[in-house]
């Protein structure tokens, strides 16, 4: 069931292209994005190139747990009031 679930939402190409369209027009996106690429850009360059990515990597993997907790909990949730209601 696991797998199928991190096939489902996590190797969908299709959710990553709808989500990133769902965050192009939350308010306040652009700037957000352009303020971490600026950030960004000065970090690497006192970091270097190398550096900088492994940290992002390792950043991207760890968010990705966290976020994967929050979801299966919003699911949980989800789960929870469905049972609640059905009669």
């Amino acid at each position: 069931m696991q797998k199928l679930l991190t096939e489902l939402f996590w190797g969908n190409e299709e959710l990553h292209h709808a989500a990133a369209e769902r965050c192009k027009a939350l308010p306040g996106y652009w700037d957000a994005q352009l303020e971490y690429d600026k950030v960004a850009e000065e970090v690497q360059a006192l970091i270097g190139f190398e550096l900088h990515d492994q940290f992002l990597m390792r950043l991207n993997q760890y968010s990705g747990y966290e976020t994967r907790a929050y979801y299966s909990l919003g699911l949980n949730l989800r789960q929870d009031i469905l049972q609640l209601l059905d009669p």
